[in-house]
């Protein structure tokens, strides 16, 4: 057998400088692990302290918002706002007196927010917005010594109609921790809506939030993106608002303090929603300051409540049309039935004055709603009692919330035995219902309740749902009163403008056919002979006017209430002229000229009456 002996130096040499090569490279690199740990040790060690990874909040831009003719009722403008990362605050004093410094705030305010951002652990919280541009130069200046600040752009909400819109679009705030804990969706700082149209849509205007993590260095400059979940901005909004009905509003109405409804009747589309005084909204279009919110929450007129659904008013004369119509369908009157107004009546032993001294004479139902004759309603009210006449005021909706898709909307108030023996722990008094009859005692109501009683009358009789998007409101209920009972009650209300004796005949002048029915709410019983501007204005009554037009075929009622405007058909009446000449076509200086012509009506009473010039 033959063997065969390869020679193996070849292969063995190929090994050895394999192995050669292989030992070099573990040697370079032992050699460069050596550098970099023991060499360079302290100047890497600094840097991997100095960089940073920070998970950016990204906001959304909120939805806007437009009136039916696409003006802008709210949007966004850009802005600065300053964040603070928590673990990032070596001295919380230092950081709160440098931020007081550059104009953030009084130093214990700011301290408090610094606090409060504590609390929200690594996550940053939005410390101060609408940042001016010397505010972020300063605060890009001292990057260095304050690593935990960082300036972002956002956007904040403007308001181009500012306080003439204020109580429709609503206030934002700054989410409380038990929001925020209980959505994931929301983040420390962020602002949501509290109030108005921003809070009631909130989940379309909010939008959702997103995130951006950085990489920054021992300055807080960014160095690098590593991850990015970009915000879904807000849908926009279109709200059934006619922003130029709305500015007419505000100017009939003036300096005065008051509300004004205006609704379609027959689908409660919210046409006008004006309260005064307002806010002006930019002061919510960031973090409020305390010493602010002080201000306005003292304020004696009370700016930020929105009349037009939380103030609680006497209805006065308005309410008459609506007990008239009731009466006549339960058969407690009939519409030739008459009484004599001789100016003042006993009843149960009390008297009661009518509001024209010296009375109107005999009067039926349409000309008591036309002169608002009181005494016709004392005995219309003695007739049917508190509790017939709190279940007529319930059919039109009074003494619950319409259903407006705002928050805060307030019920008024229909009283009856039951409540005073809930409420007053003592029962009814008959005496109690006589002045009832006419509007006053412990009936209240907000304007926007009046505006959805009266579309009922011109709507063929059903209740609407006010709202203020389209697909908000609940179908009409009916009111179930027969066609001719509203009818008579309407043909009353189109003789307070276009009757010799009507209390609103300086409507008359409109070149288009106007209804409608004024209210004198009391304050105080005045004196004998003194007349309304002759009153402090705290103690004059409050004005009042509901109308609506064409009279043919209403496209529009509008309700007006002007506290201590005195006379309703010198103050009110004119408000809801001018609005609805404006929805009907008529040139508003037209109807300014109109509207003020001076129409010789008679002095009110001392005491008693619901009424007066």
């Amino acid at each position: 057998m033959t063997y065969v002996r390869d020679d193996l130096r070849p292969v063995q040499r190929r090994l050895g400088v394999l192995l050669l090569l292989i030992l070099l490279a573990l040697g370079v690199l032992a050699a460069r692990l050596w550098v970099l740990q023991v060499l360079q040790h302290p100047q890497w060690r600094k840097l991997a302290e100095s960089n940073r990874l920070r998970r950016v909040p990204l906001e959304a831009p909120r939805g806007t918002v437009t009136d039916i003719h696409g003006e802008i009722l709210l949007d966004n403008r850009p802005a600065f706002q300053l964040l603070i990362f928590p673990e990032e605050m070596k001295d919380l004093r230092e950081t709160a007196e440098f931020l007081a410094s550059i104009g953030i705030g009084p130093v214990a305010e700011v301290e408090n927010r610094l606090r409060k951002a504590q609390r929200t652990s690594y996550l940053p919280s939005v410390i101060a917005d609408n940042l001016t541009f010397a505010q972020v130069a300063a605060i890009a200046a001292h990057r260095a010594e304050h690593k935990e600040l960082e300036v972002h752009p956002t956007t904040r909400r403007r308001v181009p109609l500012g306080p003439v819109v204020a109580h429709v679009v609503g206030q934002l705030g700054e989410v409380t921790p038990e929001q925020w804990a209980g959505n994931p969706r929301l983040r420390p700082g962020q602002l949501v809506g509290r109030s108005g149209l921003e809070r009631a849509y909130q989940d379309i205007l909010g939008g959702e939030q997103g995130n951006v993590v950085v990489v920054v260095d021992a300055l807080g400059r960014q160095v690098s993106t590593l991850d990015e979940e970009k915000p879904v901005p807000g849908k926009p909004l279109t709200v059934t608002l006619d922003l130029s009905l709305q500015r007419e509003a505000a100017a009939a109405l003036g300096a005065q303090v008051g509300a004004v409804v205006a609704l379609e009747p027959r689908s409660g589309a919210v046409r006008v929603l004006l309260s005064q005084p307002a806010f002006e909204p930019d002061l919510f279009a960031g973090h409020l300051e305390p010493k602010k919110w002080r201000e306005l929450v003292s304020d004696p007129l009370h700016p930020l409540n929105n009349r037009a659904l939380q103030a609680l008013y006497p209805p006065g004369s308005t309410i008459k049309p609506l007990y008239a119509a009731a009466a006549l369908a339960s058969g407690v009157r009939t519409p030739s039935q008459w009484v004599t107004c001789t100016g003042a009546v006993t009843i149960y032993g009390h008297p009661y004055r009518c509001w024209l001294k010296g009375g109107h004479g005999p009067v039926a139902l349409e000309e008591a709603i036309e002169v608002s004759c009181d005494t016709y309603f004392y005995y219309l009210a003695r007739d049917a009692g508190i509790e017939r006449l709190a279940s007529w005021a319930r059919l039109f909706g009074l003494g619950s919330p319409t259903g407006i898709e705002l928050p805060g909307e307030v019920g008024g108030l229909v009283p009856d035995d039951a409540w005073s023996r809930r409420v007053r722990n003592q029962p009814w008094y008959a005496g109690e219902t006589i002045s009832v009859g006419i509007g006053q005692g412990p009936i209240l109501v907000t304007p926007l309740q009046l505006a959805v009683a009266y579309a009922a009358f011109v709507n063929g009789g059903f209740l609407v749902t006010p709202h203020l998007v389209e697909g908000q409101g609940k179908p009409p209920r009916p009111v179930e009163l027969p066609a001719e009972a509203l009818a008579a009650a309407r043909r009353g209300m189109e003789r307070v403008v276009l009757g010799s004796r009507g209390t609103a005949r300086r409507l008359r002048a409109l070149p288009v056919g106007v209804a409608g029915k004024t209210g004198t709410a009391q304050v105080i019983r005045k004196k004998e002979g003194v007349t309304w501007r002759e009153l402090p204005w705290e103690q004059r009554h409050h004005a009042l006017f509901v109308g609506y037009g064409p009279v043919d075929n209403p496209v529009l009622v509008v309700a007006v209430v002007v506290e201590h405007g005195g006379d309703a058909a010198s103050v009110a009446a004119p408000v809801a002229g001018r609005i609805l000449a404006k929805a009907l076509g008529v040139p508003s200086e037209v109807a300014a000229q109109l509207l003020v012509a001076e129409v010789s009506l008679p002095e009110a009473t001392a005491a008693g009456g619901g009424e007066g010039p």
